[in-house]
């Protein structure tokens, strides 16, 4: 198992275990606005679980379609990760996908240079 496979599995146990902590809570009758202050913890910590496993998307499956000669599959590949995002009504899970693939895209603009992005055949 690789160190980032490791980490974002580490992130999910720990999850669990708050998850567990706000069963208890409930089961003690405890302060509503204690129990939510962890509820929303949780929230957040998942988002960063999805932003991980969406990030490694972008740099191994998204990336490998996207450089291939097949338009097929570049387009699978995009209209995939829109579906997954589509009519969740949660905007946090499209600014943390903004904010991966920005990361990612600046990467591989560093390693191929910008000019790979031109001349792909699509209209500005």
């Amino acid at each position: 198992m690789d160190h980032e496979t490791r980490s974002l599995l580490n992130r999910w146990k720990s999850i669990q275990g708050h998850a567990r902590a706000v069963e208890k809570m409930l089961e003690d009758d405890a302060y509503c606005v204690d129990v939510l202050k962890q509820t929303l913890a949780i929230q957040g910590a998942i988002e960063k679980v999805n932003a991980g496993v969406l990030e490694r998307h972008l740099r191994t499956c998204v990336t490998t379609a996207i450089a291939s000669d097949d338009p097929a599959e570049r387009e699978r590949v995009i209209a995939e990760l829109l579906d997954v995002f589509k009519g969740t009504g949660h905007l946090r899970r499209v600014a943390s996908a903004g904010e991966a693939i920005g990361r990612v895209a600046a990467t591989l603009s560093v390693r191929e240079g910008s000019s790979h992005a031109r001349g792909n055949g699509e209209a500005s």
